[in-house]
């Protein structure tokens, strides 16, 4: 295989966005809300829209003709999406994905230390457990569930700790009541009673009970799955590339439209007519602009179908562009605002195991 430019670009983008990431996250702290609708619905489901986008531009360009590239493309997409789901998704409730794996044979486990144990009166929330008041809500709700359930005939230990959480829900206070055992112990107690009850060894499952991972070395998720959405785009940006230009250069329709219907809608025309024949009435007068109101309306109604039909249909390769550079700007906040640096490198390289082979030797 030649060694091309775009090749370099290809190989060298996420290790030099790391690079660039990790000096400036020595000027510049960041805070990132995890549970941002933006995280939620776009990140955490990238391989989802990465592949509704890299898969539509692959029909729309190339085909599933004879002499098409979706073969190959097929052949990539199936050995990236193995790899993604074997090294972060549970395949089954017993198994756990190879990056959690790691974290608990480097001595990483889920905790549960909901109070705090400095011995301060009266008793309050641990501040390192979780970041955020949202997931502590969120976490202590879990815990309150699950305790509730692991046991048809609780102990006082296991009441307490149940009535403690149940307080801190219902009264949304940070400052708990005074009982007779100690937060140390309460907190021993329902991580003792959850592992006990559970097999807690995923990230998944350590979450659905309101835990958290502590210790261990915890490869960066969001690292390697952003490395393999943009290696698998940018990759087949490659495939299509120059026939998405070409049709571009030579598909001349949509901008004369849209100037035409821009015009139409900042009613130029119309208002010239208006100044020079104004109306006579008040009531012609509100007839007249109540019709040119409706006719802007028409005006952008025709012009978002224009430039959907344009981006979609005509031209996805747009879309293409801008999903990568949005993962692109998530990899570079990741690199300033979460993990260690060790995590994010061995996020990276996980990824790059399999996506270099398969970008390397398969296209």
């Amino acid at each position: 295989m030649v060694l091309s430019y775009y090749k370099v670009f290809l190989f060298t983008l996420c290790p030099a966005t790391l690079v660039v990431g990790h000096l400036i996250s020595r000027q510049v702290t960041l805070v990132v809300d995890k549970d941002s609708w933006f995280n939620i619905y776009f990140v955490k489901q990238g391989w989802f829209w990465t592949s509704l986008v890299g898969w539509w531009c692959m029909i729309r360009y190339s085909g599933f003709g004879q002499r098409g590239s979706w073969r190959r493309t097929l052949l990539r997409y199936s050995v990236l999406t193995a790899w993604w789901m074997l090294f972060t998704q549970s395949i089954w409730s017993e198994a756990a994905p190879l990056m959690d794996l790691v974290f608990t044979a480097t001595g990483g486990r889920c905790n549960f230390d909901v109070f705090d144990t400095s011995g301060s009166l009266p008793w309050q929330i641990n501040e390192k457990f979780q970041d955020t008041l949202f997931r502590k809500q969120s976490s202590l709700r879990k815990i309150y569930k699950a305790l509730k359930g692991s046991s048809t005939s609780p102990s006082s230990m296991l009441q307490n700790a149940v009535s403690e959480i149940e307080y801190w829900i219902s009264e949304g206070k940070d400052n708990l009541r005074n009982i007779e055992v100690t937060p140390s112990q309460i907190n021993n107690y329902i991580d003792e009673a959850l592992h006990s009850w559970r097999k807690i060894n995923s990230s998944n499952i350590c979450r659905s009970l309101g835990g958290h991972w502590i210790g261990g070395h915890d490869p960066s998720g969001h690292i390697f799955l952003i490395t393999l959405m943009c290696m698998f785009l940018l990759g087949e940006l490659q495939v299509i590339g120059r026939k998405a230009l070409r049709k571009m250069r030579t598909d001349g329709t949509y901008w004369p439209l849209v100037q035409s219907h821009l015009k139409s809608f900042l009613m130029l025309d119309r208002l010239r007519q208006l100044i020079a024949d104004p109306p006579t009435t008040w009531k012609l007068l509100l007839r007249q602009v109540g019709t040119d109101v409706f006719k802007n309306c028409e005006q952008i109604m025709i012009f978002l179908a224009l430039t959907l039909k344009y981006l979609v249909w005509d031209n996805p390769v747009v879309l293409l562009v801008a999903l990568i550079f949005m993962w692109w700007w998530s990899f570079l906040i990741t690199t300033i605002a979460f993990h260690t640096l060790s995590e994010q490198i061995s996020g990276l390289l996980c990824a790059y195991i399999v996506a270099a082979i398969v970008y390397w030797k398969l296209i």
